[in-house]
Parts: C-alpha cells; structure tokens; sequence
C-alpha cells in the first residue's frame, strides 16, 4: 500500500485517492472519508483496512468509537431483525396440533367461517419464509457487511462465483425437488413431474415395456409429446430396477445436475463477451436465483437441457468465430435441439444464421450445418412414417384452428416483459448503442425468437417456459449493458466514495428496489388489462409485498444515514450508477424470494391427482377407459386406457376449431359428445367437486376455463355419467358412466391405500 507524503491525504486499499476530510457525526461511518492525525496506524471496520497519518486534533478514540458505534449498531439491528424472524420461523414451523388448532381458529374467527384445508399449508409457508428470511438478514449482518471487501476479492474470481451458485441450487433447489414434489401417499412416499411433464413419462413407460412410442397400450400412434430426446431419456430410467414412486425423482435430480452444468457455461460465455468479474457474478446470481428458471428445472420438463445446449452451442459459435477455427460438433449440438423440443428448430435457424454471420469462412459453415441437419430430417420421416404426421399432434391443438394466436401471443410477451422490464431494457440498449457485432448479433438472436412465441400464441402455463432457454441470454446481455454504458470499468477507482463501502450498497439496494416497485406498481394494471393474471397474478402480489418490505427498510436505512450520505453517492455517476442500474436489472427479475417457500409445499392439484391415479388403478380393472383434462398424472399412475379430453393424445380433438374464445394454448378444444359419446370412457375425472355451485359453474362456461363449465352442462355427461359420482372424496369427483360395467361396483371402492391408518380403521 502506498502512502503519499503529502499529510493531506491518505491512500487506502486498491490505492482509492481520498481527500481530506474532518470527522463529522454524519460521515463517520465512512472510514474512506475520514482523517486521523494519530501515530501511523491501521483501522479495521467492516473489512475495510485505513492507514492514517498524523496531523489531525481528533484522538483515535474518538474516531474508534464514534464509527464503530454507529456501525455496529446497524449491523446488531439487522442482525437482530434476522434472529426475530428465525425465531419467529421456527415456532410457526414447529407448532404442535394445539397450538395449530388455536390459529385456525383464530383464522375462522377473522373469515367468519372455518378455514379451509390449503390454510394450514399457508400458515407453515409464512413460518418457513420468516425463517429464510431470518437467515438471510443475519448472514447479511454478520457475514457480508463485516467482510463486504472479502466478498468483493472473491467475486473477482470465476471459481468462487461457481463455488457460491452451487451452494446456492444445493441449498435452494434441491429442497424444492425433493420435497416440493413427493408426497407420502398410502405410506409410501411418491414423486411426481408437473402434470405436461408425466405426459411424457407415460410414453416413456410404454416405450420402456417394448409397446412403442404410443399414449396407449392398444397399438394407435399419436405423437402427444414434444421431446424426443428427453422422452428417449426417460424410457431408460423406466429400464432401472426402481418402483414407479421414485422414477420421477431420478429425471428432478437429473435436472438439479444439468443446472449445475449450465453454470460453468454461463462464466465463459460471460467472459468471451468482454465482462468483468462483477458483470459474471451478477448473471449467475441471477440466474440461480430466478423464480421462473427454478421452477421450470424442478418441474421435470426438458427446459434445463434445452437451455443448456442453447448457450453452449451460442458460446462455441462466439468462441469459434473469434479463433476463426468453427468445428462440426458445435452443429451438431445445434441441430441436436429441436430433438429436445420440437418448436426448438426455430433456435436452431437463428443459431445457423449468426454462425454465418459471424463467421467469414461461410462456405466451411454452410457446410457443417447441412450435415448437422442429417438429425432433424431423420426425425421428421421418423414422425411421418411412425406417426403419419408432419408435426407432432400438439402443434395441430396449440398453433392451429384458432384467431387468437397473435393476441395470446403478444399478452405473453407483455407479461414476460413487465416481469423483466429492466433486464429488457437495458439488454436492448446496451447492445444497441455498442459497436460489438457480437452483441448486436446475440441481441437479433434474442428478438426474433421472442417474435417467433408472440406468434405461436405463447403458453398456457405460468413462469414463461418458452423465455427460460433465452433468459441467460437476456441477462447476460443486460449486465453487459450496464457495465459499457457508464464508460469506466466496474473496479476502477474513483475519488471520493468508495465502491465497496456498505452504506453505499445498502442505499444502492434500497433505492433499485424503492424504483423497481414504483415501476411494477405503475405497470400493475397495464398486466393486469394484458394477462388477466394469466401469468402475474400471485406472483405480482407477493412481489408488492416484497416491494413495500424491502422499501420500508431502504428508507430506514436512507433516514438513518442521513441526506449528506446519500448525496455524496449520487455525486459519483461512475460508480453509484452502474451499481444502481445493475441492482435494478437484479432486483427488477422474478427472485426465489419472496415466495420461495411455496415451492417446498406440494401442490394440492399435483397430490390430488396422483392420488386419483393411484385410487383408479387400485379399483379398475386394467381394461378401463378413464377419460380426463389432466392427462398426466392420473393417466401415468393409473396406467389404465387414457382419453384426453383437451385433445394432446387426440388427433381428432386437435383438429377441430377452438371450441371456446380461451386465449390459452392447448386448453381451447374439446369435443364431449365425441370423448365421451364415441370413445365411451367407463370413468370421468371432471374439472369440479361436488356439490358444485351451479352459477359459478355458468361463469366458467366461458373464457380461459370454458371446458370445466361445458363439460358439467353437456347433455351426455349430465344424462350418463353425472348422477353416478364415486363416493370418495378427491380433489376432484371422479364419475362412472352407466354404460359401464363397473357402475354397480361404484360403492365398492377401496380408499385405504391412499388414507393413513387410521382413516382405514375409521371407514371399516
């Protein structure tokens, strides 16, 4: 450390020139910007080491004890905040069956009902979000302010930043899929894929037992998946020696290992774009803190794979073209995606267009890409002559037969982008006002694809599937705007304030996020308008509270600190902006938190139907036809002759023109009196449980969830099959119909393998 001659200044680490200032009750917290004309010394506070000279009418003790009170007082708080929900955390976890019923009651006495069921989930989801959170704040006290400069050393280094977001899918993701997909049912503990995904599992079951590709046992061939590679993947797992409760949880921890895979690939590309080590560390912080791309890994979909052989074969074509060396494997993996998922060869183009844009030799390109295609034109004469078709029969449900495609596609984006609005903007800026034909390139990437999903009318579903295999891109792209839009580099010194100072940080936090609610808050209704909550909805809600959380705190802290403080941050552009912007682009994006302990309590829907499934397999014979919406689960678990009534196994239903105004992909076709008339299902899973309210059932006749309302009023259904319910309580009824065999044996089934002990003992 070098420390000049001139007793008017003093040096401290990184050599950041300081002036000269006076101790003052406002700034002695800053220890950069205070002067001690004690003997030389060294002062440690909050990781930050000072070497300070003499000349100066303060005593050290004065200085000591000024800062480090102040200082410590503002750690012991957050600390103690942290330990009060821990504490808090712990007793709602912990609450024995008294103190449970007591809260219950004291929620019916606030609703003026008795609660329902999903309340005592949601009573121990606030306990374990305390908890995290209390966490959270204590490590933020007690471990980073205190050692902030450590911190910021190790984020200059890839190894520690791969180290830290391992820890982190360790921590966080792997909780969710181990618990927040199983369930103990019967006294067996079950694991499940989101409901589309078990779709997939049951063709690969089949495959497994040497019936082929086919959603059913009988011989017909309808491609009702989308995933060649991931399906082929899965038919081997059905080849281990592993009951069927646990097959499910062999593809989640397959995607637990392909996220950690994604890691490292996300460093490189980082680095051959030109970012630092703060543009590495904030990407991969957002990237494995990501609500969406979490919740899409631990749903057992192929998404994670997808995503990673995108941005590997996005970083061989960068990396390639800069050594000018482009090889054949790189194509392969290109061509190697719409294996994965089929609507992915659209990813495919665009990555074959920016190798030969990038590339000068395009000929040695042109080349290695039609050998590469050998793989996809062999799966399509694999679909048309197994299956007869050119797409896969969800193409036909989801992309064709309707008007609505471009409306459903556009509130899709529109919602995506509310969620996204800062790493959006500052991706397109950035890459538009720089001169690297790279970006410029990645960013033409990143657009057409977005245009090609507003197009195919979006998804259905929520947590934007079809964005995930593009979000490290946008990320990426984003922090990379920020560090070239403010010209100086992230860790070049500047006068006056220092970077790593935590007050700083803090009031960096606190306005980004005080920004970043006004913002949703002013979009609000705009999603709203847009989505009708199709894809916002509980996630808008819980970001608010987060919002009006965090905010409450930054303001707190900004009070605390006073204005001169945070005036001297807004006077250092160079640092206080980038740092601002890049907080925005972070905190601005879906995080695990809040709503992170959600994804540890098993959804209702997911357990209720597996529970159907396992209750039709214990009560049929295996010759029955169960007809039902959700045709996962129940279809996999049952493993009885499956009719889907939304038509992805139905080349007849997906065909037909949308038979309601639904906007929602793959929910808007369906033909009762031909499911139920034709195909003569012996068993119904509906939509609703009974009693029903008829009225309510009126309103959904029409719109997103017109199938669950037309189904009750359909003339078959109501005449066959409605006056003939199984008395069993589920989540959702389950109907014989009386041209069925089994409609005299209906109150003969057998529930205690899905009840605890007791319950069995209670119903004989």
């Amino acid at each position: 450390m070098y420390v000049p001659e001139d007793a008017n200044h003093v040096h401290v680490h990184k050599e950041v020139f300081l002036p000269r200032y006076r101790l003052h009750p406002h700034w002695c917290c800053h220890p950069c910007q205070t002067y001690l004309a004690a003997s030389p010394r060294y002062i440690r506070r909050l990781g930050i080491v000072l070497l300070v000279r003499e000349n100066s009418n303060h005593a050290p003790s004065m200085l000591s004890t000024a800062c480090l009170t102040n200082c410590k007082t503002i750690r012991h708080a957050i600390i103690a905040a942290g330990g009060g929900l821990v504490v808090i955390g712990l007793f709602i976890v912990g609450m024995n069956s008294g103190l449970t019923e007591w809260v219950l009651s004291l929620v019916a006495v606030w609703q003026g009902e008795p609660p329902a069921p999903h309340w005592l989930a949601k009573i121990h989801a606030i306990g374990i979000e305390a908890l995290v959170s209390g966490i959270a704040l204590v490590a933020l006290g007690w471990v980073a302010l205190p050692r902030w400069n450590w911190l910021a050393a190790l984020a200059q280094q890839d190894s520690s930043v791969l180290t830290v977001a391992l820890l982190t899918i360790g921590g966080l993701w792997l909780p969710v899929a181990l618990i927040g997909h199983s369930a103990v049912i019967g006294g067996e503990r079950y694991w499940w894929l989101d409901d589309d995904a078990m779709i997939s599992m049951r063709y690969a079951r089949h495959l497994a037992q040497g019936a082929g590709l086919v959603w059913n046992l009988d011989g017909e061939r309808i491609e009702g998946y989308t995933n060649l590679l991931w399906t082929l993947y899965m038919a081997l797992v059905h080849l281990l020696p592993i009951p069927v409760a646990q097959t499910s949880l062999i593809i989640l921890l397959t995607n637990i290992t392909l996220v950690v895979a994604t890691v490292p690939i996300i460093i490189r590309f980082v680095r051959a774009l030109g970012g630092g080590p703060l543009v590495v560390a904030a990407t991969v912080l957002g990237f494995v803190l990501n609500k969406n791309v979490m919740a899409w890994t631990t749903a057992g979909f192929e998404t994670i794979l997808l995503t990673l052989l995108f941005l590997l074969a996005a970083y061989r074509i960068v990396t390639e073209a800069q050594q000018r060396t482009p090889r054949l494997f790189t194509f392969v993996i290109i061509a190697l995606l719409s294996l994965v998922r089929s609507d992915a060869v659209i990813l495919s183009v665009l990555l074959y267009v920016l190798a030969v844009w990038l590339n000068s030799n395009r000929m040695l390109i042109i080349g290695y890409a039609a050998l590469s295609l050998a793989l996809p034109i062999a799966h399509a004469l694999f679909r048309a002559l197994y299956y007869g078709d050119v797409l896969p029969n969800t193409a036909y449900l989801k992309v064709f037969g309707w008007e609505g495609t471009l409306l459903a596609g556009f509130r899709y984006f529109v919602a995506f982008a509310m969620h996204y609005p800062f790493a959006l903007g500052f991706a397109l800026i950035g890459s538009l006002l720089t001169k690297d034909k790279v970006r410029r390139a990645l960013l033409a990437v990143v657009l057409a694809y977005m245009a090609y999903v507003i197009y195919v009318g979006g998804d259905a579903f929520p947590n934007f599937r079809f964005f995930i295999p593009i979000l490290p891109l946008i990320l990426t792209l984003a922090f990379l705007g920020v560090q070239s839009l403010i010209r100086t580099g992230w860790t070049t010194p500047v006068q006056g304030e220092q970077l790593s100072a935590p007050r700083t940080i803090l009031l960096a936090v606190g306005l980004s996020v005080v920004l970043s609610g006004v913002t949703m808050a002013a979009l609000a209704p705009m999603i709203d308008l847009l989505v009708a909550g199709a894809q916002s909805g509980s996630a808008i809600n819980q970001w608010f509270a987060f919002i009006i959380g965090v905010s409450a705190l930054a303001s707190s802290v900004a009070a605390f600190f006073g204005w001169n403080a945070l005036q001297r941050v807004l006077l250092q552009p160079a640092v206080a902006f980038r740092l601002w912007f890049g907080l925005l682009c972070l905190i601005g994006t879906p995080l695990l938190v809040p709503g992170y302990s959600w994804f540890l309590l098993p959804n209702v829907a997911d357990v209720g139907n597996v529970t159907i499934g396992l209750l039709l397999k214990r009560n049929t014979p295996p010759t029955s036809k169960v007809a039902d919406f959700w045709a996962g689960s129940v279809f996999y678990f049952s493993e009885r002759y499956a009719i889907d009534l939304l038509g992805k196994s139905d080349r007849h239903i997906a065909r037909l023109p949308a038979a309601s105004g639904s906007t929602m992909p793959g929910h808007n076709k369906f033909d009762f009196d031909y499911s139920l008339g034709v195909l003569k299902p012996d068993f119904v899973v509906a939509n609703f449980a009974l009693p029903v309210d008829e009225a309510m059932l009126r309103q959904l006749a029409t719109g997103d969830w017109a199938f669950t309302g037309q189904l009750y009023f359909n003339r078959m259904f109501q005449q066959h099959c409605l006056p003939y319910p199984i008395p069993i309580a589920t989540w959702r009824t389950i109907f014989v119909c009386d041209w069925s065999e089994q409609i005299s044996k209906r109150h003969d089934w057998d529930a205690c393998s899905i009840t605890t002990a007791s319950n069995c003992a209670a119903e004989r």
